[in-house]
This record gives structure tokens, sequence and C-alpha cells, in this order.
């Protein structure tokens, strides 16, 4: 009996540009010969395979923003946040630069709906926006979002979008979310939810989600970084 392993595409890319979206969240664009006519689906992400200045070798996942498959380019949108490898990554990214990446990965779809839900905080942004721009015309969409503050805000097109400022509070706790999930009003009709951002917030946040007539198996979660967690950016996209 022959065992077939599906290994996850590997490829050597080239930053060819960067661009500032906000003060902190900055577009990579990332080019390869290997990336011409590869598919990815709205949302799914590639691995980073990066060096720390210890010479370590770290990995680190962001969403894939936006994909030219007849060019080979990806790009991927990053917070410049703390001190991590990712977020040096982001905030030191030069055309020029090579690197190597693993995806694409993920396993969220967009299924058929009458409405769609997304909440989540900013790492969850380039997501949001990929997603809300692969939605068929007309339909419904809404969208809260926490964020820092109106400097971090982007248009998630065609979505009906609520943001939260948290200010000077800390990332990554679910009540600001959980308030806000508590005064949403949704379209009537059949929903999907997608729950993005800190692990453990995204699991709170779903009974309350469920509370809107949202059944549980519409409702898809995914953990984009861990409060407290040693090591890790705060938060990823």
């Amino acid at each position: 009996m022959t065992t077939i392993v599906r290994r996850t595409p590997a490829h050597t890319v080239t930053v060819t540009a960067v661009a500032d979206l906000t003060p902190r969240m900055r577009r990579v664009t990332l080019a390869g010969a290997s990336l011409r006519g590869l598919q990815a689906r709205p949302a799914q992400d590639v691995q980073l395979l990066l060096t720390t200045p210890s010479g370590s070798r770290v990995k680190r996942r962001y969403t894939i923003r936006t994909a030219r498959p007849d060019l080979g380019e990806i790009d991927v949108d990053g917070l410049r946040h703390g001190h991590g490898p990712g977020s040096a990554w982001v905030t030191e990214a030069q055309p020029g630069q090579h690197l190597d990446i693993l995806g694409p990965l993920g396993k969220l779809e967009l299924q058929p709906a009458d409405w769609h839900l997304f909440v989540g905080d900013e790492a969850a942004l380039p997501a949001f926006c990929a997603l809300a721009e692969a939605l068929p015309d007309r339909t419904r969409a809404v969208a809260l979002v926490e964020v820092g503050d109106a400097s971090d805000e982007l248009t998630i097109r065609g979505t009906d979008t609520t943001w939260l400022h948290r200010g000077d509070a800390d990332p990554g706790r679910a009540e600001l979310l959980a308030t806000g999930v508590g005064e949403l009003s949704v379209p009537a009709g059949d929903g999907r939810a997608y729950l993005l951002g800190e692990s453990r917030a995204v699991v709170a946040l779903r009974p309350l989600v469920a509370a809107l007539g949202v059944p549980d198996e519409r409702i898809y979660l995914k953990g984009y970084w861990n409060l407290g967690r040693a090591g890790r950016d705060i938060p990823r996209s």
C-alpha cells in the first residue's frame, strides 16, 4: 500500500515593494517564479521562514491579502507591533530582500449565506478585507473590528463596519468585542460568521455570536495570536 504525503509548496521569493497602509500596517509584495499560476483562496496564509538576529530560524504566518498568479506576486499585510521577529521583518522589509515561504495554508472557505459577519481585532483586517472582496455582489456583510484607535482603520469594502477603539487598554481581551456583539443588529436570513483574532478571545465570543442566530456549524474561528505567550508577535496578521 502506497502512502501519499502531501507537502506544503515551498517558494523562494523576493520583496519587490513595500507600502504603509496605516501607521502600523504595512503591505509587503513578494514575487517568485513558483508563484506563477498558484491559486489561493481568500484569506489563506503563507508561512514565512525568518532568521532572527541570533541566527535562529522562526516561522510566522501572514494572510495573503491579494494574489496575482499571472504575475507570480502576492501581497501580505503585517502589523508593526512589539519587538518579535514578525514585526521586525514587516518593519525592515525592503525591495530586493529574499526569503523562503510555505503555502498557501489554511482551511477557511467562504460558503454561501444570506449575510456574513466578520468579528475580530486588527490582526484580522487583511483577512476580513480579502473575504469581503470575494463575496458575491449584493451579499450583505457586517464587520465588527477592535483596533487601537482611528488611525488603524482600513476600508472593508462592501461591509457595514463598526469600529471599536480600545485606546490605552491592552489588546487581546474579549470584553470590548463582546459588548459590541451584544449590540449588533444583523440582517434576516441565514448568516455565517468568521471570528479571527486572539485565540481565547474568539472562543469566548462564539456563544455570543450564536445568540445572534448563527448556528455553531456556521461559525468559523481562527486564533491569529495568543495573549501572553512568550516569543509571539502581538498581534500578527
